[in-house]
């Protein structure tokens, strides 16, 4: 890990928000100006959010990662096969947070090889060791690992990558289309594919 990683546990309540990331992927399309996104957004309520909090929350973490990536790829989250489009948004989620990107590379890949289901042993094994390794995770509280835990494991089920969110969660592979997957690795998405997917 490199000196400079920096982990966050700031996390909206709902942070794989398929269908509001389509509708600010969409206005992001057409509009490259942040401030007449958000306007858009929230003249029209377009994100079905009753606090402006929460939506402030849900807006700043889906158009920080749909800025990270590609016009491409957000035409497929928004107008390709639905699984495509939640595989695809997936890939935004691991781009933007290290954290997870680690935890699906770290705990979601060893369980999809030897076909075992993810635990809760195993993603608090997984802080534990994170914990030794940064001392930023390390002061976190259980109460904030605890919320992580649940998140991640939603955002893998919401994915099509697990068959549920909580217990022993069955390992499953979704069907993504030959034409993402392409596209994902003309862009250079291969690790993620690899640690997702578990092919090149």
């Amino acid at each position: 890990m490199s000196s400079q990683t920096r982990y966050s546990a700031t996390l909206p309540a709902n942070p794989f928000a398929f269908h509001q990331t389509r509708t600010i992927a969409e206005i992001m399309l057409r509009c490259n100006d942040r401030s007449a996104v958000k306007n858009e957004v929230h003249e029209g309520n377009l994100l079905q959010i009753k606090t402006i909090s929460n939506e402030d929350s849900i807006f700043n973490y889906v158009y920080n990662r749909m800025n990270l990536i590609s016009d491409s790829l957000k035409k497929i989250i928004i107008n390709g096969d639905e699984a495509d489009g939640r595989f695809v948004n997936l890939i935004s989620i691991m781009n933007y947070d290290t954290l997870f990107k680690e935890f699906v590379e770290d705990v979601y890949y060893e369980r999809l090889i030897d076909r075992n289901p993810v635990t809760d042993y195993d993603i608090m094994s997984f802080f534990e060791k994170k914990g030794r390794e940064n001392q930023t995770i390390a002061s976190w509280k259980y109460v904030t690992v605890y919320k992580l835990r649940r998140l991640y494991a939603r955002i893998l089920f919401e994915a099509g990558l697990l068959k549920t969110s909580t217990g022993n969660r069955v390992v499953c592979t979704p069907y993504v289309s030959r034409s993402t997957i392409d596209e994902l690795l003309n862009e250079g998405y291969e690790t993620y594919i690899r640690a997702t997917l578990g092919y090149r």
